[in-house]
């Protein structure tokens, strides 16, 4: 029975929804993926252009931002204006 558990645990591992293919995408930046979650991630994304297409968006996105740190580290431009920004804190104030 054991080797059964084990056999449907690692079938499980391989069949991956596309929340976890790109939770697993982004996690794989980071650091090693173990081999069962990295073979059923190259196996969704066989199927899957969504994710593959996620996948290039997020590796495009670090790649920038390791090439300019100089801009993240930059402060937004504060351009509401005074009456913009007094309607936001109402429209909070009331909600709360």
């Amino acid at each position: 029975m054991n080797f059964w558990r084990k056999l449907i645990s690692g079938c499980e591992a391989l069949s991956l929804d596309c929340c976890t293919a790109s939770r697993a995408q982004s996690e794989q930046l980071d650091h090693p993926l173990p081999r069962a979650k990295r073979v059923g991630l190259w196996l969704h994304l066989a199927i899957c252009k969504w994710c593959r297409r996620y996948g290039k968006q997020i590796r495009f996105l670090r790649e920038a931002a390791h090439e300019h740190p100089e801009e993240l580290a930059k402060a937004a431009p504060q351009n509401l204006s005074v009456e913009a920004r007094d309607r936001i804190k109402r429209r909070l104030s009331e909600n709360n």
